[in-house]
């Protein structure tokens, strides 16, 4: 891929300040920039440009969504896993490990569907932001993907007239919901057309435990870390911004399993170069997996190792699978009082539109 791009786009792509928009079908967020693939480097989400109806839809303008850190913390999970299903355990196992940091903060409904019209009821009652679906997948070639509700396979796509409200974040914990080789009418696709702004896919089957554990950990990052940043940072994040740090996280918690399992680090180092290594990546530096590379061999990790294991890390991890589609960028979450400021600056820019005639 990096032979097909001119170095002058690299370049371009290197200055990037506040994210990427890739505006395709083919795979650019697998791009090596300086090591790391573009979906790493850099916040990034796409916008598929098939098919077409849809592209035209999500290219233009979009009205910014104004949420509070606390319209985050309410959200819905829907299962459509039978119970004796292998991985139908894996969400609850890994939201156990997590509860006790979030249940004060975090509401979350648990809705169990097993046809398209509890599906649809489940969504269309839900008033907060936030979906997680929770379930099987499949994309056959020549055909629409379909998601699994226990026994009963679904096209999304077919649900546009029966959805009313459709949660403007969608995380799907599905195997591929925006698969690498099939066509476009996909699972994430169906979500984006469905009213969804933002879309959380995977290219990719993902392993069940794995998956789980990076939904768990997303949300607590909802019920903890998001009104600590905004108030450090003192200004609005994006959606894109929040689920970027995330996947980085996601990759530093495997390089971290690897290198153990390598027995090249002790459990000390582990969890000092991972609360370490996390604060690097929250904390806004520009590379931050350089800073963390040097934490490793400043801990006695030869650099030849490092750079092997973190080659095949970014290889073997599930944070290459996510594809982050729709407009994340457009979704805007701040403190209250600077959210009434933003609708009082909107309201009055209409007015003044439509007394210049626009």
């Amino acid at each position: 891929m990096k032979t097909a791009v001119p170095a002058e786009f690299i370049d371009f792509i290197r200055g990037a300040k506040v994210g990427v928009r890739v505006i395709a079908d083919a795979h650019v967020e697998w791009l090596n920039i300086d090591g790391v693939p573009l979906c790493i480097r850099k916040d990034t989400a796409r916008l598929p440009v098939t098919p077409g109806n849809l592209f035209i839809d999500e290219i233009g303008m979009k009205s910014p969504i104004l949420l509070t850190p606390k319209g985050l913390q309410h959200v819905l999970v829907i299962s459509a896993l039978k119970r004796d299903d292998p991985i139908a355990g894996m969400l609850d196992i890994a939201f156990d490990a997590f509860s006790e940091h979030w249940k004060e903060t975090l509401k979350v409904d648990y809705v169990d569907v097993s046809n398209a019209d509890e599906l649809v009821a489940a969504i269309n009652s839900f008033e907060g932001q936030v979906l997680v679906f929770d379930g099987h997948g499949t994309h056959r070639d020549k055909e629409a993907a379909a998601l699994y509700l226990q026994d009963e396979p679904i096209d999304v796509w077919t649900l546009r007239d029966r959805i009313t409200r459709m949660p403007p974040i969608v995380l799907l914990s599905a195997c591929d919901r925006h698969a690498a080789d099939r066509n476009h009418a996909t699972a994430a696709n169906g979500f984006l057309a469905l009213g969804a702004r933002a879309v959380l896919a995977s290219v990719f089957p993902l392993f069940a435990p794995t998956a789980a554990s990076f939904i768990a950990r997303l949300l607590y990052r909802l019920s903890v870390f998001v009104e600590i940043a905004i108030n450090i940072r003192q200004r609005a994040m994006t959606w894109l911004e929040i689920v970027s740090g995330m996947i980085r996280m996601q990759l530093l918690s495997d390089f971290n399993h690897a290198l153990e399992g390598a027995k090249l680090i002790n459990s000390e180092v582990y969890l000092d170069i991972g609360s370490r290594g996390n604060a690097a990546i929250n904390g806004e530096h520009e590379d931050p997996f350089a800073t963390i590379l040097q934490m490793y061999e400043e801990s006695g990790v030869p650099r030849g190792d490092l750079d092997r294991v973190f080659e095949l890390t970014i290889a073997n991890s599930s944070v290459i699978s996510y594809l982050h589609l729709g407009r994340p960028e457009t979704i805007l979450i701040d403190l209250p009082e600077r959210i009434e400021q933003q609708f009082k600056q909107m309201a009055e820019q209409d007015v003044m539109c439509a007394f210049q005639g626009w």
